[in-house]
């Protein structure tokens, strides 16, 4: 008889993958779903929901419900949404045991806005626990009931980062003799340092007048024009380069006529009527008296950071913190490490400057997106509900996985795959350094190209690609060059269902496929997760992977013929 512990899941008290690999030759295990749902107050506490009567620790779970799949994805590359994991729940009330917290209940005050939360583990341990969604009961159709069950829909507890910005407007509520076209517009929030990549312009970031209704500015006594730059606190103000343009000429504003600048830099006055000639080249110089239709210009430097200003992964972070409401620990620890990333030079955000004006409110967590994707990063939400970066680094990726999928991890009939056309092009062009006066990104780099990648396809697959935070060109086709060093591999992925011994992979994590399904062979290929999902029925784990099977990069070189993209691609500029 042999001595070896067929069963070593009955004993654990720790989840790792040594034990799921080691449960996994009895295919069997006793990972288990519980729910916890906040219960409105009074009484406060919890429903406990499970689908087997059980014990986790001293809480006791109550078989009320069958659970539904539940996924989480870093979304499409250059595409800046990310997918928000939701939660639709059945759970008994048959009995009308909950009926006190409904419409009509002594109790009621609605399940709305109540916490829920997820967890997978082992068996009753409650160490091996650990969540997998958690979020809130949502305002619209957030519980429902029939006549044996109640229904709750809730979202992830990032979906906050749905909130919009920049909120704040010009009102006449703060600015009594605020002009009437003026109400209502948004403040910009503004970062990094504008006071550089000006092009033919003397200044690009504009200002707001907020007394122009004053009759007295006008005319009068000709009190001082009160001029807004910003939402926020700004790092700096450049008093020696303040311009005032009227018709098609511009003047500089002396120094001695700015007056009453704001602790925050956000706003100043200047002043009119003295005497004081403003000079420009070639017209005459002007005694100056304020005109509803004069355009000031400014240059600034956006919020401090710290020794971050220019950071454009911080940027991102505080956006998160300061408009999404998220906490600082929420972040993974690898927001720090990007942040400070030195090399190689393609991917050196620490040395990469971004900066930022923006009037149009814009979901908080598209705009972050927006940004880490300019640097070749993507964010997503762990299983451990920490808001964390995966990169698209070629430097970052994992040649020799260590975990491998191999046919017998593969749910039957569930393995797909099939070219991702979506992210496969091998032209491209690149727009960048947005000027708020001009309203668009003013530059373009020259198109770039694989011309290997094209002769294979036989044609031309181009695109242009949005770079509106980065003005310096260095940066942009750097990032442009290693995009298209991508983009321009055969790219496929493979949507497949894996068995429970994939549980504790990653988004953002590498493994190694190693299948051979039919007339499918991946002889030991390295594939990114890009999305993952925990499916009860069974404990299936499906997952979206891209395959580098033509894409070689550092440490991996594929056992193909006609591998033309990856990081050794030629690019060229035409």
């Amino acid at each position: 008889m042999s001595s070896s512990d067929r069963t070593p899941y009955k004993s654990a008290t720790v989840l790792d993958q040594a034990l799921l690999d080691r449960c996994f030759d009895n295919l069997e295990c006793d990972l288990e779903m519980v729910c916890n749902l906040e219960l409105p107050t009074p009484p406060g506490g919890f429903i406990r929901i499970s689908d087997r009567n059980k014990y986790v620790g001293n809480v006791f779970y109550e078989a009320l419900a069958k659970f539904p799949v539940i996924s989480r994805t870093v979304g499409d590359w250059l595409t800046p949404e990310v997918q928000f994991s939701g939660l639709n729940i059945e759970f008994s009330n048959a009995d009308g045991r909950f009926n006190p917290y409904l419409a009509g209940g002594a109790q009621y005050k609605g399940f709305v806005g109540k916490a829920i939360d997820v967890k997978i583990g082992l068996r009753d341990v409650a160490a091996t626990y650990s969540t997998i969604f958690s979020g809130k009961v949502t305002d619209i159709a957030g519980a429902k009931r029939s006549v044996k069950s109640i229904s709750v829909v809730a979202r992830d507890t990032y979906d906050a980062l749905k909130v919009t910005f920049p909120n704040s407007a010009l009102t006449k509520d703060v600015y009594p003799q605020l002009e009437d076209n003026l109400e209502g517009t948004i403040l910009p929030v503004i970062y990094g340092d504008w006071t550089v990549s000006l092009g033919d312009n003397v200044a690009i970031v504009p200002t707001y007048f907020t007394n122009g209704g004053d009759p007295n500015v006008a005319g009068g006594s000709r009190n001082n024009i009160q001029i807004r730059i910003s939402d926020n606190d700004l790092s700096f103000f450049d008093t020696a380069n303040v311009y005032m343009k009227r018709g098609e000429t511009t003047y500089a504003v002396p120094t001695s006529q700015i007056t009453n600048i704001a602790s925050g830099n956000f706003q100043f006055e200047v002043l009119q009527n003295t005497g004081v000639l403003w000079l420009t080249v070639p017209a005459p110089a002007i005694a100056y008296l304020w005109e509803p239709t004069d355009v000031f210009t400014v240059r600034v430097k956006g919020k401090d950071l710290g020794a971050y200003d220019d950071n454009i992964v911080e940027q991102a972070r505080d956006i998160a913190i300061t408009y999404g409401g998220l906490t600082s620990g929420q972040f993974d620890a690898n927001w720090n490490t990007y942040r400070g990333k030195a090399t190689p030079a393609q991917s050196a955000i620490s040395t990469i400057k971004s900066r930022i004006w923006e009037n149009e409110p814009k979901p908080v967590i598209q705009y972050v997106l927006s940004l880490l994707e300019q640097v070749r990063l993507e964010a997503f939400i762990t299983r451990d509900q920490m808001f964390k970066i995966s990169s698209l680094h070629f430097e970052d990726f994992e040649a020799n996985p260590s975990f491998t999928v191999k046919n017998w991890d593969v749910v039957a009939e569930s393995f797909v795959p099939g070219l991702d056309d979506q992210n496969n092009f091998n032209r491209a062009q690149a727009v960048f350094d947005f000027h708020p006066t001009a309203g668009e990104s003013t530059r373009l780099t020259a198109i770039h190209k694989n011309a290997d990648a094209i002769a294979q396809f036989g044609f031309e697959i181009s695109k242009r690609i949005t770079f509106p935070n980065l003005y310096e060109s260095t940066d942009v086709v750097n990032q442009l060059i290693e995009i298209l060093k991508l983009s321009s591999a055969i790219f496929e992925i493979v949507d497949v269902s894996l068995t429970w011994r994939a549980m504790l992979q990653e988004i953002g994590g590498f493994v190694n496929l190693d299948v051979k399904i039919g007339s499918v062979i991946f002889d030991k290929v390295p594939c990114l997760i890009r999305s993952i999902g925990y499916d009860p029925d069974g404990l299936k784990i499906p997952v979206l992977l891209w395959s580098f099977q033509m894409c070689p990069f550092p440490g991996y070189v594929p056992g193909y013929s006609g591998t033309v993209g990856g990081y050794n691609a030629t690019i060229i500029s035409e």
